[in-house]
């Protein structure tokens, strides 16, 4: 392929193919594929997936969503940010993933982004950079169940809140629950809403004998970051933006799964409680628990 040039205000370039010149309008930065932590399968319909900006000093901000970038829907890709001819993208954007039907708990990401030079560079004659296959350019985050998902029948688990160990019972805003079977098995981890409000599905038994029990214990353990003196504008404002490492060229395994996508490493600032609780399981039902206490050491 061939370089050419574009004027001001025009295409990114026009390269030559084999089916000739074509003109560049957009390249790839980031793609946004989430999935059902439960089913693998791609969560959705109805997600809101976009990146968060600054306010402007001394400008009105006009979007309807706020301080989010709406990211164009792609279908199975997913959604996308490009590299357009107007206007640069910064280094590192926050990725806001959020569903309005509450089926999902809402996550955010701080992703680097591959540059315009970097993406551009294998185009030019001599190559200034190496191809950027679209998969480096790929953030998969798994969505852990929230209140309204569907669950199936027949489905074990735990629908509780996690408060803080005063006399109001307050809610812990975003927190995390894991959950260990008879020998310290881990059966499932959980994440919670701006409520406290957490859905905990397990699959099987951990190490109990066949056959097993129609109920039995779990301990829980909670994980949840310090409150915050101040309700945010911003609902979200106060869920953790979890770090992301920018992906090997080409792309590893471990780039496009790995601990924090999947939501079980726990974010920086999150605090662990002094003590694990019990609760008991129905095998085959979600049932109500009581409140789970969060006291970190």
């Amino acid at each position: 392929m061939t370089p050419g040039t574009g004027g001001s205000g025009g295409p990114d370039r026009r390269i030559t193919v084999e089916a000739g010149p074509v003109d560049v309008l957009h390249r790839l930065a980031l793609a946004v594929r989430p999935l059902d932590a439960r089913s693998r399968a791609a969560a959705g319909p109805g997600l809101r997936v976009g990146c968060e900006s600054d306010p402007v000093p001394g400008r009105r901000r006009r979007r309807p969503d706020g301080p989010v970038r709406s990211l164009e829907g792609h279908g199975a890709t997913g959604f996308v940010l490009r590299h357009a001819t107007a206007g640069g993208l910064p280094a590192a954007v926050t990725v806001r993933v959020d569903d309005p039907a509450r089926r999902w708990i809402p996550r955010r990401f701080s992703v680097p982004l591959w540059t315009r030079a970097e993406l551009s560079g294998a185009d030019e004659r001599p190559p200034t950079a190496p191809h950027v296959p679209a998969a480096a350019r790929l953030l998969i985050p798994w969505l852990l169940p929230g209140p309204a998902y569907p669950v199936p029948r027949g489905t074990t688990g735990l629908r509780l809140r996690v408060v803080r160990p005063d006399a109001a019972a307050t809610p812990v805003r975003w927190p995390r629950v894991d959950a260990f079977g008879p020998g310290g098995v881990p059966l499932g981890w959980a994440h919670g809403d701006e409520h406290g409000q957490v859905l905990l599905l397990i699959d099987g038994v951990g190490v109990l004998p066949y056959p097993a029990p129609s109920r039995f214990a779990v301990a829980l353990r909670t994980h949840a970051p310090d409150p915050r003196a101040d309700a945010p504008a911003d609902p979200l404002a106060d869920l953790v933006a979890e770090p992301i490492v920018r992906s090997a060229n080409p792309p590893r395994p471990q780039d496009l799964d790995n601990a924090v996508l999947r939501g079980t490493a726990l974010p920086a600032g999150y605090r662990t409680c002094a003590a694990d609780t019990v609760r008991a399981l129905t095998v085959g039902q979600v049932v109500h628990a009581a409140d789970l206490p969060h006291a970190p050491a």
